[in-house]
């Protein structure tokens, strides 16, 4: 069976395709995001007058100094392979070889990845889990609790907004991380909207953290794989950034990438109107499905446990069955969810959503609404402990077998298994997949394989 190129079946797909609630940002809406020619015309490299992502001087530089004076920074970095290069080399410029990282549990794959290269030792912050198990806010008692545990810990790790739209306390875990001398990194990938608009949760960089990855094309109008590490402060160690961005960056950066983060942030020089008409939008869409929809249930602060503060441009529904309510609105309506799960739907917005599309989604919920069962609002079960048997690279290095998760109770895992979307380890390589384990993990996912130890 012939296959089209990837070009061709992406142009058909975008051209009869559903309407993107997902990422990436720009939601393929050119008056946010276009380019007046072929982008092939820009897709150039490092040669005299493009200047060089490795040691900007010129457009790059300017670019980056722009983006530091509109997100509040000091100093900004572009990114132009995603925001876990910028997660890599913020730990790993924190935190010493074999040092000690106090991290949350529910962090992005990415921080493993720097865990692991660095041979770092972390103490991990469990986040409460509330409905549909939803990770909650990270607690200032727990990361003072940390400290107790890991007084040497060099920095602090967390992942604030969530992918499903919960912020934590910012301004008083970063008030405890500088009490011990720690610095702070938030991911917040999910958040570089925040700074445009008071609909959304303050930025991190306001509230007093040190680094932050920002992932612009998630919720901003740029190009997927496009994002920006920022810092704040003298508790930086910006050679060793600078040094270890340049280790696990692209050597050859795209510049139709780095192009569209400078499209994006001409855009942030004169977005208020256009934030406000989002905000507004979204405040109307939110208020008629929270009254309007009997069996499907919109998800804000108030039905997430010790949430601190929420991300409303995440339409978040509890459903009875979150892949039946996806499929139903890809193949009935044209409207493509960002993810779904056994007991969640989650719709991603950003300010290049039209007026148009929220009030297609509002119809079709508001139509599907009486085909699901309201959920009870006490499904969720604990955040799995971790149960570390060996070390990651030893675990890694292992002899292995592959088998179906759902007969590996009791074995080693020589691998992250981790459900994507959002990319959240729920076991890494060295720990054992226990009962918790299995049990917090969506159903569809156990059929899949996985790489156990067999030393």
């Amino acid at each position: 069976m012939s296959m089209k190129p990837i070009y061709e079946h992406l142009k058909n797909y975008t051209k009869y395709g559903p309407y993107p609630f997902h990422m990436p940002g720009h939601k393929r809406n050119p008056q946010f995001l276009s380019f007046d020619s072929d982008p092939v015309a820009i897709d150039v490299t490092e040669v005299p007058g493009t200047d060089n992502l490795q040691s900007p001087s010129g457009i790059i530089h300017e670019a980056q100094v722009t983006a530091a004076r509109l997100f509040g920074a000091d100093e900004s970095f572009l990114l132009a392979n995603g925001s876990t290069g910028g997660v890599i080399a913020a730990i790993l410029s924190a935190v010493c070889d074999g040092g000690r990282l106090i991290m949350a549990r529910n962090s992005h794959m990415s921080a493993y990845s720097a865990v692991t290269f660095g041979g770092l030792c972390p103490t991990y912050v469990y986040p409460k889990v509330s409905i549909s198990q939803i990770p909650g806010s990270v607690s200032p008692e727990d990361i003072t609790d940390a400290f107790t545990l890991a007084p040497d810990a060099q920095a602090v790790f967390i992942t604030s907004p969530t992918y499903e739209g919960v912020v934590s306390d910012i301004a008083a875990i970063a008030d405890i991380a500088h009490k011990h001398n720690a610095v702070l990194i938030v991911d917040e990938a999910h958040g570089s909207h925040f700074k445009f608009h008071d609909a959304f949760p303050a930025s991190a960089l306001k509230l007093g953290a040190d680094i932050v990855v920002h992932s612009l094309h998630k919720t901003l109008p740029s190009l997927t794989q496009t994002a920006i590490l920022h810092t704040k402060g003298s508790q930086c160690n910006l050679r060793r950034i600078r040094q270890f961005l340049n280790m696990v960056n692209s050597s050859s950066p795209s510049y139709i990438l780095l192009s569209s983060i400078g499209q994006c942030l001409e855009f942030l020089k004169d977005s208020t109107a256009a934030f406000d008409a989002y905000a507004k939008i979204l405040g109307d869409t939110r208020y008629a499905l929270a009254n309007e929809l009997n069996n499907l249930l919109l998800i804000d602060q108030k039905h997430i446990d010790g949430a601190f503060d929420y991300d409303v441009s995440k339409l978040v529904l509890v459903v009875d069955d979150g892949n039946c309510l996806k499929d139903s609105l890809y193949n009935k309506y044209s409207l493509q969810l960002e993810t779904a799960s056994d007991t969640l739907a989650l719709a991603m917005t950003s300010v290049a959503d039209t007026r148009q599309a929220f009030e297609r989604l509002k119809t079709a919920l508001s139509e599907l609404d009486k085909f699901h069962k309201r959920v009870d609002k006490k499904t969720y079960s604990e955040y799995p402990k971790a149960m570390t048997v060996m070390p990651i690279k030893k675990a890694i290095y292992s002899n292995t077998q592959k088998m179906a998760l759902s007969k590996a109770l009791g074995y080693i895992s020589a691998e992250n298994i981790t459900p994507y979307p959002p990319g959240l380890p729920i076991c890494l390589p060295g720990e054992l997949i226990s009962a918790e384990v299995l049990e917090f993990l969506p159903k569809n996912y156990l059929l899949k394989e996985v790489n156990v130890v067999m030393d």
